[in-house]
C-alpha cells in the first residue's frame, strides 16, 4: 500500500525522539521517577476511516492490554487513542515504545500524534 497521508519523507524525518527527554523532565518534577512504570495514552490521526478502524483492529488485537482504544472525528480527519500497559518511564524504554508505534503507525498510514502519562 502506498501511503497517501503518513507520507514517506515525514516518517523518514519527522519523529522527533529528542522531544520525549522533554516531556520526561516535566513528568520528573512531578516525582516521578525514571524507575516508575505509568500507563501512556496516544493518539495518531490519519485521513479515513477505514484506515483509522483497520489500525484500530491491530491495535486491538495485538496490544490485549491496551485500555480504551477508540477512533474518534478529529476536525477533517480521524484520531485513534488508547492507553498503553504500564511503561518504564526512562528514556530508553520510552523513546523504544515511540519507535515501535511510530513504525506501526506508518504501515496503516496513521501518524503517531502525541502521548502523554495517565497517571499512577
Amino acid at each position: 500500500m502506498q501511503n497517501s497521508f503518513f507520507l514517506k519523507d515525514s516518517y523518514e524525518t519527522d519523529i522527533a525522539l529528542e522531544v520525549n527527554e522533554d516531556v520526561l523532565e516535566k513528568i520528573y518534577e512531578d516525582n516521578i521517577s525514571i524507575d516508575d512504570q505509568l500507563n501512556i495514552c496516544f493518539a495518531f490521526i490519519t485521513d479515513t476511516r477505514e484506515k483509522a478502524n483497520s489500525f484500530l483492529y491491530f491495535l486491538q488485537n495485538t496490544f490485549e492490554n491496551y485500555s480504551d482504544l477508540k477512533v474518534d472525528n478529529y476536525d477533517d480527519l480521524f484520531e485513534i487513542t488508547g492507553c498503553t500497559n504500564k511503561i518504564k518511564m526512562s528514556l530508553v524504554a520510552i523513546n523504544s515504545w515511540n519507535q515501535e508505534m511510530w513504525d506501526l503507525g506508518y504501515r496503516y498510514d496513521c501518524k503517531f500524534d502525541g502521548w502523554f502519562v495517565e497517571g499512577n
